[in-house]
C-alpha cells in the first residue's frame, strides 16, 4: 500500500504550490485566453514572471482573459498579440516581430489548437487542422529556437494528446495533397496530434545533429517535449458538436461531467514540462509527458523514423512555399546515425 501511495504522490503535480519562483521570466503561450492556454498563463502569472506573450486570434477573447488573470497576479505582465494560425502572414509576421524584440525566452508553450471538427481549408489553401496544429506553430518554433537556444534551461513545449495513438496507419506526411483529404473529424485531429510529436522527435535530432549550431552542456539544446493534458472540458467539444450532429451532442453531454478543468488540472502536464527543476534534474528531454508529470512512451507510429523525415520535408515545403525565405535553414539532409541518444 505505500509503494502505492508513493507512485501516486510522485506523479501528482500542483501548478498553486510546485511551480518555483518565475521572477525574471520570460515565457511566450499559444493560444492563451481560453481555456487550457488560459490555466497555463494564469498560474506563470501566480508565480510571477516577468512577461509572458499571450498569442491568441480574439481580441473579445483575450480582453475578457485580461480581465478575469487580474485575478491571478499582475496583469500588466501579460501582453497579448494577435495571431491567426491559420494564416502564415500573420503568424509570420507575430514570429518574426518577436525575435527581434525578445533577449530571452525560457518556454515557448504551443498549447493553442483545432479540435475534433470538420475539414476546412484555409486561405493558404491547406487542411486548417494541419495549418493551425502544426505547420503554422512550427514556424513559431523554429524563428524562435535561436532565443531558446541561449536561454539557459529554455523549454519548448507542444500540446499533443493520446489520441496521437488513433492516428490512420496509412500516414505518411509525404505530401500536401495527403494532408487536404477529408478523413473525417477525429481522424483529422489525430493525424495531427501525431504530427507534432512526431515533429519535435525530428526537431531534437536535427539541433543534436548541429544543423541549428553548436550544442554545449549549458546552451543549444532546449528542454523538448510533448504533453498530454488528459481529457479536459473546453470549447473544443462545441467542434466535435458541429462535426457529429446530434451524436456529437450526445457523447459530449456523456463525458463533459468526467472531463477535467483546464485551469485546475488540464494544464498541469505542459506546466510541469515548461517550469519544473524536475525537468532538468532528471534530464527529461524528448519525451512524452501525460497528467501530472509521468514520462511515457508515444506510440509507435509517432517514433517511426520514416515519419519523422517525410514530415520534415513537408514541413520545410509548405512554410517556403507559403512564407517564403524563412529566418531559418530546414536541411534537407537525413541524420546519420539516426538515433536519440
Amino acid at each position: 500500500m505505500d509503494a502505492i501511495k508513493a507512485a501516486v504522490r510522485s506523479n501528482t503535480f500542483d501548478p498553486n504550490t510546485e511551480i518555483p519562483d518565475l521572477s525574471g521570466k520570460v515565457y511566450v503561450v499559444t493560444g492563451g485566453s481560453a481555456g487550457i492556454g488560459y490555466g497555463i498563463v494564469a498560474h506563470l502569472l501566480q508565480h510571477k514572471a516577468e512577461k509572458i506573450y499571450l498569442l491568441s486570434q480574439s481580441e473579445q477573447h483575450a480582453a475578457e482573459a485580461q480581465e478575469d488573470l487580474k485575478e491571478w497576479g499582475d496583469v500588466s505582465k501579460v501582453e497579448w498579440r494577435q495571431c491567426n494560425l491559420e494564416s502564415f502572414r500573420q503568424t509570420d509576421k507575430v514570429a518574426r516581430a518577436l525575435s527581434t524584440e525578445l533577449t530571452r525566452l525560457d518556454a515557448l508553450i504551443c498549447n493553442a489548437g483545432l479540435g475534433v471538427g470538420v475539414y476546412n481549408e484555409t486561405k493558404d489553401g491547406l487542411d486548417s487542422h494541419m495549418q493551425v496544429n502544426h505547420f503554422a506553430q512550427a514556424h513559431l518554433m523554429l524563428t524562435l529556437l535561436p532565443i531558446l537556444q541561449k536561454t539557459h534551461d529554455s523549454r519548448l513545449v507542444a500540446q499533443s494528446s493520446d489520441l496521437h495513438r488513433a492516428a490512420d496507419s496509412s500516414t505518411s506526411f509525404r505530401t500536401v495533397e495527403e494532408m487536404n483529404q477529408d478523413i473525417g473529424a477525429m481522424k483529422l485531429y489525430n493525424r495531427t496530434k501525431l504530427a507534432q510529436i512526431v515533429f519535435l522527435r525530428e526537431l531534437v535530432l536535427r539541433i543534436k545533429d548541429g544543423q541549428f549550431g553548436a550544442v554545449t552542456d549549458s546552451t543549444g539544446l532546449p528542454w523538448i517535449n510533448a504533453t498530454h493534458p488528459g481529457g479536459v472540458s473546453t470549447d473544443q467539444q462545441e467542434q466535435a458538436i458541429e462535426a457529429y450532429g446530434t451524436v456529437g451532442k450526445i457523447g459530449v453531454a456523456a463525458i463533459r461531467p468526467f472531463m477535467k478543468d483546464p485551469v485546475k488540472e488540464g494544464c498541469r502536464p505542459a506546466l510541469f514540462a515548461a517550469t519544473h527543476p524536475d525537468i532538468v534534474k532528471d534530464r527529461i528531454q524528448n519525451s512524452y509527458i501525460v497528467p501530472d508529470r509521468k514520462v511515457t512512451e508515444p506510440s509507435g507510429q509517432a517514433k517511426d523514423e520514416a515519419l519523422g523525415i517525410n514530415l520534415w520535408k513537408l514541413t520545410k515545403e509548405v512554410l517556403e512555399k507559403n512564407i517564403g525565405d524563412l529566418p531559418y535553414t530546414m536541411q534537407d539532409s537525413n541524420v546519420h546515425p539516426r538515433h536519440l541518444k
